[in-house]
């Protein structure tokens, strides 16, 4: 491999080489947003739409069932965001004390982290369904008199399987994060602030929680940005009548009638927006604030 002194040189080599695979990644992914904003803009020459409009984006800030689905998605990904935030900060404050006495805990931490989301799905449907493990072990145990009397958790009106799935596989996700920071970080300042007299609560409140604040929040925005634009959880989990948006886009780009496209586009370009927000938000509150720590 070619070698120079030069740093400019070296940067040069480094991004000649790295070239051909950003430009056919983001190539793809810059045209794929071009495509998207220029069909939502009702401009489909295929069925004869050459104008620009914005009429379908009205048509769409008009709609019940948009803004029914999109406080739908926003609150699946509200509540399992904080869930999985909630129970990853318990289970980091309590796994930080045995994780430096055995690596076997910390990889049971994060043994769900590879497993895609889809496998995760499908297990929640095994077992969770009126159909599923749970409910023939309730009827075999006598519980309930007919396995169709388990409670409704897999597509239901109120999206609890998809709330379950994502819970089960984001939890390690802030956990991890939060853990990193517990470990190397807060042990001296905590112990510094208990010389000094500080309780249980003032170390917490004055070491633990702003330490861990930074990865917390970060990793929770990525988490909801996730949840927010994912389609296949819902997808598997969700019920027919209460669409997320992605599952919206999706059925609008499914319709044999081509005049339903610009729709689709249009709600993946509002997806997109979200999620850029949600984007600038991370780097915002997640990368300054930790930077501000540092």
């Amino acid at each position: 491999m070619f070698y120079s002194k030069s740093k400019s040189i070296r940067l040069l080599i480094s991004a000649g080489m790295l070239f051909p695979a950003l430009f056919i990644v983001g190539g793809s992914f810059i045209a794929g947003l071009i495509i998207c904003g220029i069909q939502s803009l009702d401009y489909f020459p295929l069925i004869g739409k050459r104008t620009l409009s914005l009429h379908v984006y009205i048509g769409i800030f008009q709609s019940a069932v948009f803004y029914r689905s999109l406080i739908f998605s926003l609150g699946i990904s509200l509540v399992a965001t904080v869930l999985a935030a909630l129970i990853a900060v318990i289970l980091a404050l309590w796994l930080r004390k045995y994780v430096s006495q055995g690596g076997w805990l910390h990889f049971l931490l994060q043994f769900n982290l590879p497993i895609p989301h889809v496998v995760g799905a499908i297990a929640i449907l095994i077992l969770f369904g009126q159909s599923g493990l749970i409910s023939r072990l309730a009827y075999w145990a006598g519980i309930i008199q007919q396995p169709s009397q388990f409670p409704i958790w897999v597509t239901d009106q109120f999206g609890i399987g998809i709330v379950l799935e994502y819970v089960w596989k984001e939890v390690p996700f802030i956990a991890v994060s939060v853990l990193s920071i517990l470990k190397s970080w807060t042990v001296p300042y905590e112990k510094q602030l208990q010389l000094l007299g500080a309780n249980r609560w003032q170390r917490w409140r004055f070491a633990t929680f702003p330490f861990m604040l930074p990865a917390l929040l970060s990793s929770s925005i990525i988490v909801f940005a996730y949840t927010f634009g994912s389609f296949e959880v819902p997808y598997i989990l969700g019920s027919v009548s209460m669409p997320t948006l992605p599952i919206l886009a999706y059925q609008a780009y499914l319709n044999p009638d081509l005049s339903y496209r610009p729709e689709a586009m249009a709600i993946n370009t509002i997806i997109t927006i979200i999620s850029m927000i949600l984007i600038i938000l991370y780097i915002k509150w997640g990368g300054g604030y930790a930077a501000k720590r540092q």
